[in-house]
């Protein structure tokens, strides 16, 4: 039964029904109002229905005048008039005062009883002249009680309580006063009543509860308007950003306070000024593109949405990003725009910082990898366009690790500052200079010769020879160049990039403080180098490596004492790769790790098959002594082949001791911890400190190879230092070896200088390790015819 009550709205607040009929409403504020518009729309058509029912009352006076007692219809009819009265001067009353915004409960329901009393006034009179009436006069009853009921519906039509009530006291009273056996008495007009008064009540709840939920809605809608309208006003005082608008012309017609005064200027000055009249000159400047999007906007009559401008504020440039909405008029037509601005000049500035950041090195200020990379492939670009060359140098600061280590890394960066003003006044204009990390500088020359390109090489080599002053402290450097022309040495810039590279690796390579212009035999070098390293790192895998040993002899009796382990690479198409060939790349590119692991467990393996008196010695790289697990490798390759600690021994060279390291001596403290002793490799040419005999507790000086081959030179110096070795071991409790003796006047003149024990081809040449087994368990003593 409710939901046909239910009006055809949606429902924005729940309102319960008891509240529509005016109960349960518990002083809320919000009824309250309601209250009052209910009796504001009863009494809006008072004189309509005082009128209205004038006329009906006097009508049915008239026309019952013949059948009711006049006393009765003057009564009934003074009643009416009072009625129509007390309405009249309620309308008075509210005319003069206005009309109330709040109506408390009390006096709604008051109100309510005086409207009530038509339908008392009108049901009496139905009840008092129904059963005496002629079928004629019942008929014009029924229709006037119709007709009191619509009436009494449309005016209570806000009222449910009110206008119900009379519906239903109306409608009954006239249906129960009919008297039995009238002809309208019959069930069709009780149900043509009912119908009727539903109807009309329908109607009635329908408009009252969408009196209601109307008034609801407007009261959020307000505070929401109101809401809107205290953050807006705290927008434009406080907020950092502001509001604008501005007519179709594009003048600004709306100027917030927060926009003055981003501005520099006073509102009255900016109202009905042109929005782009506020640029200046920047419109030609950095913002044409984003002053062109905003013209285009305007032009277009579309929205835009954060257009970043440079306007010129109080004699600097400042950045707003703006955005708006188009409104229009009443007739539809464009109106202008009403938006946001907001002042991006710090966030503006930023990004310009980051994307310097982005191109150019922070410490130097010049141009960095990402940026020269950009400029060498539109230079290379162009060179192969025009025919014309362009110059590539890399180059490479000698010994500035030292001065970092030594100095610090501030004065490091001095230095690095001094070292770019230094190349910028070499290279001089029309060139791009970068810092590309580290110590690492390169030049680019667009439009150049080979010969300036090597001109301009020499001159920075000079100007990085010149001494430094750092914390007043004279600092010497120098610099290492390579460089290509493009595109005869490169037609792309990875190609002209990869041969500046080794251009530069060419003049390290050879001694440094150079410079070297690339070839195309450094790219095939390159290639056969690129191919060593692939197939190093599978050789141990396939098999290729094997160990050759040469024999150490005693000098006294020319027995051997043991063998050296000597690596050896079989490549399955070049053929014997000298050691000196691929160990470098072994070492550089950390392959000589594993190598070595497996170096040091083939050795003591063939070590365990000689006499216990016949040692091994096994050369270690600086890479190795790095290795963490090397102490660990030499303890089970010892446990593994119950190889005697003793007869193992690893020779080293004094170029490990350049970085003095404490891990260096931790390890060797670790390996000499297991029993192994220490040979001292290629003594005499290296940069040790003598003190490092004694730390490293060596066992064994091994005396380099050249001092033995000038040995009987007539001036005598080799066979000097030589005698000069041979003292220093024997005052530190070691023995000596000479390297290189390849014949007998040199074996004996080592031997007269005191040389403990001998190496070399006169002896015997580096031997599969089948060979060397066989050699020292068929005979003790080496027999040279």
């Amino acid at each position: 039964m409710s939901m046909i009550f239910r009006p055809p709205t949606t429902v924005i607040a729940p309102i319960s029904w008891a509240q529509v009929f005016g109960f349960c409403q518990d002083g809320d504020a919000f009824f309250s109002r309601v209250r009052a518009a209910q009796l504001a729309a009863l009494h809006r058509f008072v004189p309509f229905n005082v009128t209205l029912m004038s006329i009906n009352v006097l009508v049915l006076l008239w026309t019952l005048r013949a059948i009711a007692d006049f006393t009765f219809l003057v009564r009934w009819g003074v009643v009416m008039s009072g009625l129509a009265l007390l309405w009249s001067l309620h309308f008075l009353r509210i005319r003069q005062r206005g009309v109330a915004n709040a109506v408390p409960f009390s006096q709604f329901w008051l109100i309510t009883a005086e409207v009530s009393g038509f339908a008392v006034s009108w049901a009496v009179m139905i009840l008092h002249l129904m059963p005496q009436a002629g079928i004629e006069a019942q008929a014009l009853l029924m229709l006037m009680a119709l007709v009191a009921m619509g009436a009494a519906g449309l005016s209570a039509m806000a009222m449910p309580a009110c206008g119900i009530g009379m519906v239903v006291v109306i409608g009954t009273v006239t249906l129960v006063s009919v008297p039995p056996g009238s002809i309208l008495s019959v069930p069709m007009i009780a149900l043509a009543f009912a119908t009727f008064g539903l109807v009309v009540a329908r109607g009635i709840l329908v408009s009252t509860r969408a009196l209601m939920e109307r008034m609801r809605s407007e009261d959020r809608l307000a505070e929401g308007n109101e809401v809107v309208r205290l953050l807006l006003s705290e927008f434009e005082s406080n907020g950092s950003d502001w509001l604008m608008e501005v007519d179709a012309d594009g003048r600004l017609t709306h100027v917030s306070p927060r926009l003055a005064e981003v501005a520099a200027r006073q509102r009255e000055d900016l109202l009905g000024l042109s929005l782009l009249a506020l640029l200046g000159d920047e419109r030609r400047g950095r913002g044409r593109s984003s002053v062109k999007a905003l013209t285009g906007a305007f032009s277009a009559r579309r929205g835009f949405r954060d257009i970043t401008i440079p306007v010129a504020v109080g004699g600097e440039t400042r950045w707003w990003a703006l955005s708006g909405t188009p409104k229009t008029n009443a007739l539809g037509q464009f109106a202008g725009y009403r938006g946001v601005g907001r002042d991006v000049t710090e966030a503006r500035r930023s990004h310009d910082r980051i994307i310097e950041l982005a191109r150019y090195d922070p410490l130097t200020g010049l141009a960095n990898r990402a940026l020269f990379r950009e400029s060498l492939g539109e230079n290379l670009a162009r060179a192969t366009r025009t025919g014309r060359g362009c110059g590539l140098l890399f180059i490479d600061l000698d010994h500035f690790k030292s001065v970092n280590d030594t100095l610090g890394h501030a004065a490091g960066d001095r230095l690095l500052r001094e070292t770019a003003q230094r190349m910028e006044a070499a290279v001089g204009g029309h060139a791009t200079l970068a810092r590309l990390g580290g110590d690492e500088f390169a030049v680019l020359l667009p439009d150049a010769s080979l010969r300036r390109v090597k001109g301009v090489a020499d001159a920075i080599i000079a100007a990085m020879a010149a001494p430094f002053a750092i914390d007043g402290q004279p600092v010497r450097i120098g610099a290492s160049i390579g460089y290509a022309l493009g595109p005869v040495d490169g037609a792309t810039h990875d190609k002209l990039l990869k041969a500046g590279d080794l251009a530069l690796y060419e003049a390290k390579s050879h001694g440094r403080g150079i410079a070297c212009r690339y070839l195309p035999e450094l790219w095939e070098r390159a290639e056969e180098r690129r191919t060593l390293e692939a197939d190093l790192a599978t050789a141990l895998e396939r098999n290729e490596l094997a160990l050759a040993f040469q024999p150490v002899v005693d000098a006294a009796d020319e027995s051997i004492t043991g063998f050296e382990a000597l690596l050896r690479w079989n490549h399955p198409v070049l053929g014997a790769i000298p050691p000196m060939q691929f160990i470098p790349v072994a070492e550089e590119t950390g392959q000589i790790v594993a190598i070595g692991h497996w170096v040091i467990a083939t050795a003591c393996a063939w070590a365990a098959h000689w006499p216990a008196h016949v040692r091994v010695a096994v050369n270690l790289s600086p890479a190795q002594i790095g290795d963490p697990g090397l102490v660990a490798v030499v303890e089970r390759a010892l446990r593994q082949n119950r190889l005697d600690p003793a007869r193992l021994e690893l020779e080293i060279t004094e170029t490990l001791f350049l970085d003095e390291k404490a891990a260096t001596m931790e390890t060797l403290a670790a390996l000499r911890g297991l029993g192994v002793s220490f040979a001292l490799d290629d003594f005499g040419t290296g940069y040790a400190s003598f003190g490092y005999l004694q730390k490293a507790a060596f066992s064994r000086i091994k005396i380099d190879r050249s001092f033995v081959a000038r040995a009987l030179q007539p001036n005598g110096e080799a066979s000097a230092i030589i005698q000069a070795i041979v003292t220093l071991a024997h005052s530190l409790d070691m023995t000596t070896t000479a390297e290189g003796t390849e014949t007998r006047a040199e074996f004996e003149l080592c031997r007269a200088l005191g040389c403990a024990q001998m190496q070399g081809y006169f002896f015997g040449r580096p031997m599969p390790p089948e060979e060397a087994t066989a050699l020292v368990i068929t005979a003790r003593e080496l027999v040279v015819a």
